[in-house]
Formats: C-alpha cells, sequence, structure tokens
C-alpha cells in the first residue's frame, strides 16, 4: 500500500511539475504577446505622430500662404489708396490754386472800382456783375 501512495504521490509530482511547466509556458507566451502588443502600439502611436506632424506642418504651410496672399492684397489696397489720396491731393491743389486766382483776380477789381465812387443803383449793379453776384 506505501507504494501504491508512493507511486500516486509522485504521479500528483508529476502533474504538478507538467503544470507549473505549462503555467510556465503560457507566462512566457503572455510576456511575449504583451510585447508585441506594446510593440504595435508604440508603431501605431509613432504613425500617428508622424501623421499628426504632417498635417501640422502642412496647415502651417496653408497659413502662411494665406497670411503672404492676405498681405500682398492689402499692400496693393494701401498703394491704390495712397494713389487716390495723391491724385485728390493734386486736384485740390489745382483747385486751390484755380481759387487763388480768382480771389487775387477780385482782389485787384475791387481795388480798382475802390477808387471810383458808386453813387447810383446802376453804378451798384455794374459793381456787382463785375465780381460775378447778380
Amino acid at each position: 500500500m506505501e507504494d501504491q501512495v508512493v507511486q500516486a504521490v509522485k504521479e500528483l509530482l508529476y502533474e504538478v511539475r507538467e503544470m507549473r511547466q505549462e503555467m510556465e509556458a503560457f507566462k512566457q507566451e503572455i510576456r511575449q504577446e504583451m510585447q508585441s502588443f506594446k510593440q504595435e502600439i508604440r508603431q501605431e502611436m509613432q504613425s500617428f505622430k508622424q501623421e499628426i506632424r504632417q498635417e501640422m506642418e502642412s496647415f502651417k504651410q496653408e497659413m502662411r500662404q494665406e497670411m503672404e496672399s492676405f498681405k500682398q492684397e492689402m499692400r496693393q489696397e494701401m498703394e491704390t489708396f495712397k494713389q487716390e489720396i495723391r491724385e485728390e491731393i493734386r486736384e485740390l491743389h489745382v483747385r486751390i490754386g484755380k481759387l487763388e486766382t480768382k480771389v487775387d483776380k477780385l482782389h485787384d477789381k475791387f481795388e480798382l472800382h475802390a477808387q471810383k465812387q458808386w453813387q447810383t443803383e446802376a453804378d451798384v449793379y455794374r459793381l456787382k456783375k463785375l465780381i460775378g453776384i447778380e
């Protein structure tokens, strides 16, 4: 009977060793799968980061181009505006010159006519006509 008990204990020990080996093999397999999974995730993350970087760089380039285009438009509009203002200033100078000439002529007429005496309504009428008031 002792032999049978010893034999049963040996068999149990053998089975326990086998189970331990299986468990160790399972642990190794799980570790390898985890390592593989980690590696895949790392690669996917690197790929994702690279895609995001490329998209960001592309977006930056688009924004730079749009900003440059906007700057050019603004410069052109400012140049056009400056040109219009310069033209208006030139026109105003011409008008001012004409007005100054008219004022000078009127002043000269007043000087000439101031030396005369205006006594009648006909004289006043002629004076008004000379200076352009009717």
